[in-house]
């Protein structure tokens, strides 16, 4: 490619570095790349090449899925196996690269590395599938241009699924095996009062580096100049106060984080319904809600608790889940893998308060100081929805922040 004129960016350079999903995407996304190509060797039961492109594409990720597909198997592979949409479990989804990533993209799957034949046609035609590779870029280039000169109207399609709607994510975590062999102490999470120097309590930082394998934010770390907030609001259950919570979100441009149990979802569609219409993320916070915690179960209950909910919101919404929040903050080693193994990402907090008792609210001017001397770069707020002290302060607060430079960011933006 670099002999043809075109700007190679690497993911890496070598076999042996492991580079996390997130930061694969991160770093196509910030090198302004026109296409994304993310190649690999397939493996289990079969044998030749395919191609995969994310399910509601646009046209120019279908021609170039399609141009770089056909310009390989014209090298000569032991099977032509298609171009294929969304993953191997159906079109409800897509691989994290490919729904992630702000250009045009395709994963090539070029032969089964447990085949003799395919590794034989990989090792003796590395060099024809790298020149065919290389004129399907060019032709694809040739026919659009640079991928900043498309229509909103063709990146949308591919971006939002071609309906306006974000409908969830997968993530593809690194699996974490022997779950059973790591510790079940059942830890309860509070973000301290200690601090540092930028406002950012410092339980949060020791354990956000402590589980940083186990796909976990305690708090985001970023730059400490970066002053985003990633607003959540957990429902446990409905108290009137979300349509209110919801209107002021609208109204003040800010997207958030909405942790629904499965009795709510069942009571209260409408309002689920309006969650992801308004744009905000659909988060898991479990199908009970258990007051021990997920880590008092077993491990197969921890799984249900999690995958419960998360198949009701797919059946019922069209809405892949990829966030959860432990009821009660309380969490051990082994929930972190198993919500890890489920494809979700856990998420924390960096503030918190008493708001959650609906007979004893707090003060709302006392509430809205706590809410604003708390601000810190990478803050993750949890409020829960059933407080009218909340729904009445949050437009405040919003308006606060911002006054004082920081951005209400949403936490799709983490991931990249």
């Amino acid at each position: 490619m670099e002999a043809q004129g075109i700007k190679v960016v690497m993911t890496r350079e070598d076999n042996d570095t492991k580079v996390f999903l997130k930061e694969r995407v991160a770093i196509a996304n910030s090198s302004d790349a026109d296409y994304y190509i993310s190649l690999h060797r397939n493996l289990g039961d079969g044998y030749g090449n395919e191609t995969w492109k994310a399910a509601n594409s646009s046209k120019i990720v279908d021609d170039l899925a399609s141009n770089v597909h056909n310009a390989v198997v014209e090298a000569g592979v032991s099977r032509d196996r298609g171009i294929k949409a969304g993953t191997d479990t159906g079109e409800d989804s897509d691989y994290y690269v490919l729904n992630n990533t702000n250009m045009p993209a395709c994963l090539l799957e070029i032969g089964f590395i447990n085949n003799g034949e395919d590794n034989n046609l990989y090792d003796s035609k590395m060099e024809e599938y790298a020149k065919a590779i290389t004129q399907a870029v060019k032709d694809t280039y040739s026919a659009y241009g640079p991928t900043g000169e498309l229509s909103t109207e063709e990146l949308e399609s591919t971006e939002e699924g071609g309906d306006g709607l974000f409908t969830g994510m997968t993530l593809n975590n690194p699996k974490i095996d022997n779950v059973s062999a790591l510790s079940s102490e059942i830890l309860n999470w509070g973000q301290g009062s200690n601090v540092d120097e930028f406002n950012r309590p410092a339980g949060t930082l020791s354990y956000q580096e402590k589980y940083k394998d186990y796909s976990a934010d305690f708090i985001i770390p970023t730059a400490t100049s970066d002053k985003k907030i990633y607003l959540t609001l957990d429902e446990g259950y409905e108290y009137g106060c979300t349509p209110s919570i919801l209107s002021t979100l609208k109204e003040k441009d800010v997207k958030a984080v909405f942790f629904v149990t499965k009795p709510y979802a069942e009571k209260d569609p409408d309002l689920v319904r309006q969650i992801i219409d308004d744009g905000h993320i659909l988060g898991n916070h479990s199908v009970t809600h258990p007051s021990a915690g997920i880590p008092s179960l077993s491990l197969a209950d921890q799984e249900q608790e999690v995958m419960g909910n998360h198949e009701f919101i797919k059946k019922n919404f069209n809405y892949d889940m990829f966030l959860f929040r432990f009821p009660a903050g309380k969490f051990s080693e082994q929930s972190l893998a198993v919500l890890n193994n489920c494809g979700y990402r856990s998420v924390f907090w960096s503030f918190a308060y008493l708001d959650y008792d609906v007979n004893n609210q707090p003060n709302e001017a006392e509430s809205l100081q706590k809410m604003i001397d708390k601000l810190h770069p990478g803050a993750i707020y949890l409020l829960h929805a059933e407080s009218w002290t909340n729904t009445n302060v949050l437009g405040q607060f919003i308006d606060k922040a911002r006054e004082l430079g920081y951005e209400f960011a949403l936490y799709t933006d983490t991931l990249q």
